[in-house]
């Protein structure tokens, strides 16, 4: 036996094996034993029909496959020791010659190569975080307008006014409306009907005939046909908006006065923009680590992750109300072209993954089985006081997998932790400091009417059970490494 094996640069180890003729023999052997065995052949016992019988009544073709699968398990399990091939995956056989000699050659996915680059030497600060006053008379807006009263008038109809309206009519022999007391919100951004505009100017009782021509783009069916609808107008209501006074923000908060109401409005904008400007920063710091670094990963390792960007594709359909099927159709796409191009972005993710885990094992990052307990009381109680029960939480989080994801999951935030201390130059150990703990902080004074947040702590995140999900950079919330174990 003749074996030759050649490595890829996306981590595959090919191994071509020329098998010997006796080897081949020994195998056909082997397999017609093993057919006539469970297929007996008539005249003879289970196993022992002879080799030439075997071969008649199962053909030449299916006896050598079930020879060479056979032959191929054992010599599968020989070549990764003897190759000292760690393998990712499972491998595939292919039969490359069918004569003598036969040749058979593997393809096994192999585990991931990661050479980072000098990590240490990333020097990032995050961007100061601002708060405007225009930003929070746009929050004091919304809240108005929440809050505001529809009056019923008798004048012309307006943009963002509340009409009532009949109407009847249609793409002729396609579709058509015919509803009364249909209320929609005259809006220029995303109305209901395309043609809602052309009731602008309309008063109260009085009919009007609606033509419309749908556009080019519109979907497939009505584009380029024109509809034509009969509408009367039942009631026009006016939006009135709540004046902006001390009443006012007693009724929408906890506020006794509007100004205290705008500090914890601009708090409240603070401390949104200061998480989201933690995870922006957090993001990038890893980008930064994956630029320097030269990650290699077996095609195997990107179809895993992009079988759970179709997961989770999937759940966003089910949790906006579509079967997966009528979502590719509204998108305009088939599955394999949605798998396509999600490939970038779970590319990108695997990097990032692997990054994290190769920082982790040249910091010694370690995670203690303490530390999975203190995180699996904290789940448990976030569980009960979003209305869950804590001990069917903390059953489901206890399990060897539980366990083991949360030790993994635990291990990446304080990769991630580490990476961002040393970029923004603090103390890579020290006091125990957490972006939870910090805006807990920022919250406490907030409700004091502190007017300015509280200054960041510094120093490395160690305790994990204190990061909650959203502290942790988008995209890695799922992370696929299959082929590491636990303590890795």
């Amino acid at each position: 036996m003749k074996i030759s094996t050649e490595h890829t640069p996306n981590c595959q180890a090919i191994v071509t094996v020329e098998l010997d003729e006796a080897q081949v023999n020994r195998a056909l052997q082997d397999a017609a034993q093993t057919i006539s065995r469970i297929r007996p052949i008539p005249g003879f016992r289970p196993g022992k029909a002879p080799y030439a019988r075997v071969e008649r009544m199962v053909g030449k073709e299916i006896l050598f496959d079930q020879a060479i699968e056979a032959l191929g398990q054992s010599l599968y399990k020989q070549i990764l020791q003897d190759e000292k091939i760690e393998p990712y995956d499972q491998g595939k056989l292919d039969i490359v010659r069918r004569e003598n000699p036969v040749t058979l050659q593997f393809t096994i996915p192999m585990r991931p190569v990661v050479t980072l680059g000098d990590y240490r030497s990333i020097h990032l600060q995050p961007q100061a975080v601002q708060v405007t006053d225009a930003e929070v008379d746009e929050v004091l807006e919304r809240k108005r307008n929440e809050y505001a009263e529809f009056v019923p008038v008798t004048r012309p109809a307006q943009f963002d006014d509340l009409v009532a309206f009949n109407v009847k009519g249609g793409i002729p022999d396609q579709l058509h409306l015919d509803r009364e007391g249909l209320q929609v919100h005259l809006t220029k951004e995303k109305p209901l009907f395309p043609w809602l505009d052309q009731l602008v100017g309309m008063l109260p009782n009085e009919p009007r005939t609606i033509t419309f021509t749908y556009p080019p783009d519109a979907p497939e069916g009505v584009a380029g046909k024109t509809a034509t609808y009969d509408v009367i107008i039942t009631e026009i209501k006016e939006k009135r908006l709540p004046a902006l006074d001390d009443e006012f923000a007693r009724a929408v908060s906890s506020s006794e006065t509007l100004d205290q109401f705008k500090k914890q409005i601009r708090n409240e904008l603070y401390a949104s923009k200061e998480q989201e400007e933690q995870a922006r920063f957090e993001e990038q710091v890893i980008e930064a680590v994956v630029a320097q670094a030269q990650i290699a990963f077996p095609d195997s390792m990107l179809d895993d992750q992009l079988d759970l960007e179709l997961e989770r594709a999937k759940e966003m359909a089910l949790r906006r109300g579509f079967t997966w099927e009528k979502y590719l159709r509204l998108v305009g796409k088939d599955e394999r072209a949605y798998r396509e191009e999600a490939r970038p972005r779970a590319e990108a993710r695997v990097k990032q993954l692997l990054a994290l885990l190769q920082v982790a094992e040249e910091e010694k990052i370690q995670v203690t089985e303490k530390e999975v307990d203190v995180e699996i009381d904290w789940q448990a109680q976030a569980a009960a006081r979003s209305g869950e029960r804590a001990d069917q939480k903390r059953r489901a989080l206890s399990t060897p997998d539980s366990r083991k994801t949360i030790q993994f999951n635990l291990r990446l935030q304080k990769a991630v932790a580490f990476l961002v201390a040393s970029a923004k130059g603090e103390p890579t150990s020290g006091k125990i400091v957490t972006p939870a703990m910090v805006l807990e902080e920022r919250r406490q004074r907030a409700l004091a009417e502190q007017s300015q947040p509280a200054p960041t702590p510094g120093g490395l995140i160690t305790d994990p059970s204190q990061i909650r999900p959203e502290d942790w950079p988008r995209g890695l919330e799922r992370p696929v490494v299959p082929g590491r174990s636990s303590e890795q």
